[in-house]
């Protein structure tokens, strides 16, 4: 038989157990009390007005072992009947506290699979009993009230008892299980048979198997169901029995019963509980997991088949090596901070983080994972988490396509001017910081109206894709060109912030010596947009005016509170004078001089 362990997972019976200690049948059990301990002889349930006979409560009770509540004598006296109980055996103990004496009836509790998980005890004051047992052994009073107390107890405990005489053929039913089957009577007319009928068709072949073990001296535990004769309802019964011989005769057969009723009502809640969490968890598209966090381990997965595509088996094999094995290296620190925060976590407080996993396919995805407190050590920091894991790669996709879109043109695919702004006053701040200068370039196509009358509004957009292309490779990968208008375009460079390399076409101002960087990358933009732009073979030709705004830190200084705006519309206007004078050309304003 299997012993539960203190730190295995409790069976469903006994959590129902531990509450059971709060219902008023319990806590008013009469003159007396009811108990149920564990594989421990700890008390996981106590109750009755009997306890404060001796000084208990039920506070006082729960959560201890009998060694830890009664002195070494009691304890000594109950401990091997107890173990016996856990064995699958009834016991009657005669306990006495000072000047009074209890008996304690205690019988093993068993799930469905026959399993004895707790047992339980019915404890009966008698010291009364004893006295007038002393005072008037022989009184007929004192007898009755023996049995009025032992069928109370049966009554109060749903319990009962039988005797079969097999030689005679009569059965005998106590007060108890006339009780339970809604009867009122002191004995069975018509023997075996008789009493069969009370039992439901589908178990009465269960009952005849366990009455012929008997007959063979093999004790018997066994469960079957009745109809009450009140009410017609089914109640579920509980019953152990075994024969007496006398020298190798059997001569009767003696059975105790229990009403299980609400315990098998219980039981089947909590199965058909699990069995709709079960189907959940296997129709969520998330996938659930208990860690352990101090190692990482992967304690449960709710499917065989998870998320990233490895089985359960294969997560839980991994070991404290989950983390560097699945996680991308840059979200690893993200992750061990979230686990080390939800060590002091409150109980029903939610972490979220959002993070990438490596997938069965080679490519990385994103995942959203929230976790609750789990499981808590001695002293009571959460040393595993309940987690809820969702790919989100989809919706992050989108969300990087709306972002992209937010900042993006979408005709060329350059940054619009919310980007432009962004990145202007970024450079910026590092050109005061170095003390450097960065040059705007504002362009503006010449001709460009002809295109879209002539060819129409699709070959302007092919030409100004062309456009942008010939921009993006005049610069280098740390320069920016953004769209700003219908033919307008911005562009963003710092010289000093670029490699000097063999070939490199815009040098740095040291590198160059006197000459204008700024005229520089003028002149390559004026001679790239010079080229004919072929659509669909046909060929057209614009040209493009170009303002230029070189920025020193000195210009910075003074341009006020709004220098990203105040460069673009600067060079926005020295565009405007390369218009006037002839188009096709650039002009340059700041630093040193105004230049054309």
């Amino acid at each position: 038989m299997t012993t539960l362990r203190s730190e295995d997972h409790d069976p469903p019976l006994l959590e129902i157990l531990r509450r059971a200690g709060a219902h008023p049948i319990v806590r008013g059990f009469p003159e007396g009390a009811i108990v149920v301990f564990d594989h421990e002889l700890r008390y996981i349930c106590a109750g009755g007005q009997g306890l404060a006979l001796v000084g208990l409560t039920r506070d006082s009770m729960e959560g201890k072992t009998i060694f830890e509540i009664f002195s070494p004598e009691v304890a000594a006296a109950l401990e091997e009947p107890y173990y016996r109980v856990l064995g699958g055996h009834d016991e009657t103990v005669n306990i006495h506290f000072g000047e009074r004496a209890f008996i304690h009836r205690v019988a093993p509790l068993a799930d469905d699979s026959g399993a004895v998980v707790a047992g339980v005890g019915f404890t009966l004051d008698i010291t009364e009993r004893h006295n007038a047992e002393a005072e008037l052994r022989a009184s007929e009073a004192a007898l009755t009230i023996e049995r009025r107390r032992l069928r109370d107890a049966e009554l109060v405990g749903h319990s009962g008892s039988w005797e079969w005489d097999v030689v005679s053929g009569i059965i005998t039913w106590s007060d108890g299980l006339f009780a339970l089957h809604g009867l009122e009577s002191a004995s069975i007319p018509g023997g075996y048979e008789a009493a069969l009928v009370r039992v439901h068709p589908d178990d009465r072949a269960i009952v005849d198997a366990a009455m012929e073990s008997c007959r063979r001296d093999e004790p018997v535990q066994f469960r079957y169901r009745i109809f009450r004769a009140t009410d017609g309802e089914i109640r579920w019964f509980d019953s152990r029995a075994s024969g007496v011989f006398h020298e190798g005769v059997l001569v009767r057969l003696l059975g105790s019963v229990a009403d299980v009723t609400d315990q098998v009502k219980a039981q089947t809640q909590v199965s058909d509980t699990n069995t709709f969490l079960e189907a959940v968890l296997t129709a969520s598209p998330d996938y659930t997991f208990i860690t352990e966090l101090e190692t990482g381990r992967l304690v449960y997965g709710s499917r065989d088949r998870d998320l990233l595509g490895f089985s359960s088996q294969f997560l839980v094999s991994l070991g404290a090596d989950a983390i560097e094995t699945l996680v991308h290296p840059d979200d690893q620190a993200g992750l061990r901070a979230l686990n080390s925060g939800v060590r002091r976590l409150e109980e029903g407080e939610v972490r979220h983080i959002r993070y990438r996993l490596l997938h069965a396919d080679g490519q990385w995805h994103w995942f959203s994972r929230h976790v609750v407190p789990f499981r808590r050590n001695a002293a009571g920091d959460v040393v595993e988490v309940l987690g809820v894991l969702r790919d989100v790669t989809d919706v992050v996709m989108v969300e990087e396509r709306l972002a992209h879109a937010a900042l993006h043109d979408p005709l060329t695919g350059l940054p619009n001017r919310a980007l432009l702004m962004d990145r202007l006053e970024a450079a910026l701040v590092r050109s005061a910081r170095e003390s450097r200068e960065v040059a705007v370039f504002y362009c503006d196509l010449d001709g460009f109206k002809s295109v879209n009358d002539t060819g129409g509004h699709s070959v302007g957009d092919a030409v100004l894709a062309e456009v942008a292309r010939r921009l993006v490779d005049v610069l280098r990968a740390g320069d920016t060109v953004a769209r700003v208008g219908g033919d307008e375009f911005v562009l963003v460079v710092e010289p000093w912030n670029r490699l000097v390399a063999e070939g490199d076409p815009t040098p740095t101002n040291e590198a160059r010596g006197e000459r204008s960087f700024s005229l520089e990358v003028a002149d390559r933009i004026i001679r790239t947009i010079a080229e004919p732009f072929v659509v669909d073979g046909v060929s057209h030709e614009v040209t493009v005016s170009i303002g230029v705004n070189l920025l020193s830190p000195m210009t910075l200084a003074s341009s006020g509170a709004r220098p990203a705006i105040s460069a673009v519309e600067r060079a926005d206007a020295a565009m405007y004078v390369a218009k006037r004078r002839g188009k096709n050309q650039v002009y340059v304003v700041g630093t040193d001089a105004l230049t054309s």
